[in-house]
């Protein structure tokens, strides 16, 4: 959970929305007008495109399809010749537009660009979802929408009269209206079937009715999903989503051994990685699984992570191509190396060493359908204190909150039911709690030797650094040695500290 941040006037709402299409180049629609986008680095560079400037329809259609916005146009925007299509830019003090709403990575690699990436993510939400908003907001209301059991279960789009979508050659780039069977072919790939015109798409269907004139509508439908196998990988699908500490992690964690290294990414970032005994990577924010990384060994069963650390007995997992099948059923869709399969609300990536049919599984991801992770996370620093900023704002009861409870020398405060702030140093204190606070802390550190780097404040006694997710506030007595570190979800108050200048305080 995000700290709670006041300002003294709240600012007029920009009822603009600006949804990306595409990263890189960044393109996109403003959806309050209709208006597309093109993304140019003014004033951050390096591939920021942080400006966004508007683009004709058939400059968009063609730079999703062809990369055809020419350089020369972007210079000329760079160099500030066309403000008069200027949408945006940071120098209002923000990065992106108040209303700004990402492309997602998509972890299973996509065939194909266009607006339909934004509308897939709508299937299987609540209709009043952001995601089921966005698609809404980028049809314009010439969406039809199948509703079952609550969620979103198809969408039909028509290409061709009145009302049709407002981009129809941008919903699926390289395909308008009119389009042919052999174009769709090319673009999609083949049909599902013989003599069907359903297509797959990441997972879920794709059918698309013609007339005389070629493509006339295009219809997003989610497959029933298989049910959760039984075994081990049941375990570790029931993480997903659950609360860190609850019972569906306790039941993994008994699977893959215990957390070796909990690693944050940076101090701005809330997503944390924890490292197990096996091997595996387990992906976690507001103190709930993302993810689940196996990198199984075809050879053996088990495998040391540290010489230090016991093996863990772990399963035997599918170790080719072939066994996956046989354990897990056909994939839903296939890609160069890679097969999704799609369980209840969950998806599993096998990635594999070649695109041979006895090549070698060489990752298993399981996370929630919909949900994207980057398995480079930068590792930054580790330790217990990205535990209790993951616990901070959760209710007293929450698994997470009482594991941190349970540890040895930890002080817990609470307002209105949930999680203020967490205290180690005090009178209950013990010398590990400082060793565990970040790896690589000696047991009765200095406030120098608390690898963290420069503090956002500095004071005579105390140090305060500014997370994502919360405040930590160091404080030694004697102005060396530390005597608490508190981790709180809102600043500290009453303390003497300035903000930390490297002129003044290096």
């Amino acid at each position: 959970m995000s700290k709670r941040r006041s300002r003294s006037k709240a600012p007029e709402l920009d009822s603009r929305c600006f949804v990306q299409v595409r990263s890189q180049p960044s393109l996109g629609v403003e959806t309050s007008t209709g208006t597309t986008w093109v993304g140019v680095d003014q004033q951050v560079g390096h591939g920021s495109a942080d400006a966004l400037f508007e683009l004709t329809a058939e400059q968009y259609v063609g730079e999703l399809v062809w990369d055809s916005v020419k350089p020369g146009f972007v210079g000329e925007c760079w160099s500030g010749k066309h403000d008069d299509l200027r949408l945006f830019d940071p120098r209002g003090g923000s990065w992106y537009p108040e209303q700004w709403v990402p492309a997602r990575t998509r972890m299973f690699p996509p065939r194909v660009d266009g607006e339909i990436w934004h509308h897939v993510d709508a299937l299987g939400e609540a209709p009043d979802s952001e995601r089921a908003t966005v698609s809404r907001a980028l049809a314009g209301g010439t969406e039809d929408v199948t509703v079952d059991a609550g969620r979103v279960a198809g969408i039909r789009f028509t290409l061709r009269g009145d009302p049709a979508y407002p981009r129809p050659a941008g919903l699926i780039a390289g395909l308008g209206a009119g389009a042919s069977r052999a174009q769709v072919s090319a673009v999609l790939g083949a049909s599902i079937e013989a003599d069907s015109d359903v297509h797959g798409l990441e997972g879920d269907r794709v059918r698309l009715g013609y007339e005389a004139e070629g493509l006339a509508e295009v219809i997003l439908e989610r497959p029933a999903a298989q049910p959760v196998p039984d075994g081990p990988m049941r375990l570790l699908l029931e993480m997903l989503g659950e609360p860190e500490g609850g019972f569906a992690w306790t039941r993994g964690v008994e699977l893959l051994g215990e957390v070796r290294r909990r690693w944050a990414v940076s101090s701005g970032f809330p997503r944390h990685l924890l490292e197990f005994d096996c091997g595996a990577e387990v992906q976690v924010e507001d103190a709930r699984v993302l993810s689940v990384r196996l990198r199984p060994s075809p050879e053996v069963d088990t495998e040391p992570w540290a010489a230090e650390t016991p093996p863990v007995r772990s399963p035997r997992w599918p170790g080719t191509r072939d066994e996956t099948r046989r354990a897990f059923g056909a994939p839903l869709a296939t890609t160069g190396r890679m097969e999704l399969r799609r369980f209840g609300t969950c998806d599993l990536m096998t990635e594999y060493s070649s695109h041979e049919a006895d090549a070698a599984v060489t990752e298993l991801t399981a996370l929630p359908t919909g949900v994207s992770v980057s398995h480079r996370i930068h590792r930054w620093r580790s330790g217990e204190f990205t535990m209790f900023l993951d616990a901070l704002g959760q209710p007293e009861a929450h698994p997470l909150v009482l594991a941190v409870g349970r540890l040895d020398g930890v002080d817990l405060s609470f307002r209105d039911g949930r999680l203020e702030r967490v205290e180690i140093g005090g009178a209950v204190s013990r010398a590990e709690r400082f060793a565990a606070f970040v790896d690589g802390t000696p047991a009765r550190p200095t406030r120098e030797e608390l690898p963290f780097g420069v503090p956002t404040y500095i004071g005579e006694h105390d140090d305060l650094r500014d997370f994502e997710q919360g405040w930590i506030h160091v404080h030694a007595r004697d102005g060396v040695h530390i005597t608490t570190i508190a981790v709180s979800l809102e600043q500290p108050e009453d303390i003497d500290v300035h903000l930390w200048l490297p002129h003044r305080d290096r």
